[in-house]
């Protein structure tokens, strides 16, 4: 994310527009900003910077957005960075988020949303995968990942996110899989009707700010790879070659209204991974 998008970020406003109810420790706060006469509800994770991105989205689209964030992260404006902690897939998190997503949408009716980037494009694919009860209309996840083991194998030791994963997480191979995307649940959600939609740019300053983790084969490719065969039909994602995030804060209006950015590429039961679905 752009530190100038950021600094333009109004966190004091946000908070104050929209109805937030605490949590406990470990679980999740949640955050409303309604919108009169919603088509439905739009969801987001991973607290104030990436709320601040989906909600003129949400507007722009008529949906009522509810952001979830991590009762440890204290990253809750501009020059708090140092502060975030992220939930990095934490079950209860999932399950308290989740609790929440179905009250909201019983109360709000209409279509249920989830829409993420960088960071919360995965939050909100473990969400829907830990819990494809949500039955979600739509999923939408750009230049994210989907599997947090090799997010965190291409992290040096020393690097913030690095120690912020294995703070949450511990650290181990058993626990970063077990906080991945669910290819189960992926499949489930994709027979009950969900459509997902997966973006993400190969471009090559992409690979170099985030070494491959969001556009080599292991973040998006192989997993949709993977579902097109236990689901045993092909499986579309969508690629770019735009800058980290401009894609979703561009298009994102007519990627919820189903005409997601860039270049369809179909995984198939084969195993294939499409010619330019990855970064060198």
């Amino acid at each position: 994310m752009r530190p100038a998008h950021i600094a333009a970020l109004g966190a004091v406003a946000g908070l104050l527009a929209g109805y937030a109810a605490a949590a406990p420790r470990g679980t999740a706060v949640t955050t409303l900003y309604p919108v009169a006469h919603p088509v439905g509800l739009m969801v987001t994770t991973g607290g104030w910077a990436y709320c601040e991105q989906v909600r003129p989205i949400a507007r722009r689209t008529g949906y009522t957005l509810l952001c979830g964030r991590y009762a440890e992260d204290g990253y809750l404006g501009p020059g708090q960075r140092h502060l975030r902690h992220l939930d990095w897939g934490n079950p209860r998190y999932l399950a308290g988020l989740a609790r929440a997503v179905r009250e909201a949408h019983a109360r709000i009716g209409g279509r249920l949303v989830l829409a993420g980037v960088s960071y919360s494009g995965f939050g909100v694919a473990v969400l829907a995968s830990h819990h494809p009860e949500l039955h979600p209309d739509a999923l939408i996840v750009v230049d994210s990942f989907l599997d947090l083991v090799a997010r965190r194998e291409k992290l040096p030791d020393q690097h913030e996110t690095a120690r912020e994963i294995n703070l949450e997480t511990g650290g181990s191979v058993a626990e970063l899989r077990r906080r991945s995307v669910s290819l189960s649940g992926l499949a489930a959600l994709v027979r009950a009707g969900t459509r997902v939609v997966v973006v993400w740019s190969v471009a090559v300053e992409e690979q170099r700010l985030f070494r491959g983790a969001t556009c080599d084969v292991d973040a998006d490719a192989a997993t949709l790879s993977r579902l097109s065969r236990v689901l045993r039909r092909p499986v579309t994602g969508w690629v770019t070659h735009s800058r980290h995030g401009v894609d979703f804060w561009r298009y994102g209006q007519a990627t919820v209204e189903g005409h997601p950015p860039g270049r369809p590429v179909v995984f198939t039961p084969t195993g294939r991974i499409p010619a330019g679905a990855v970064c060198a």
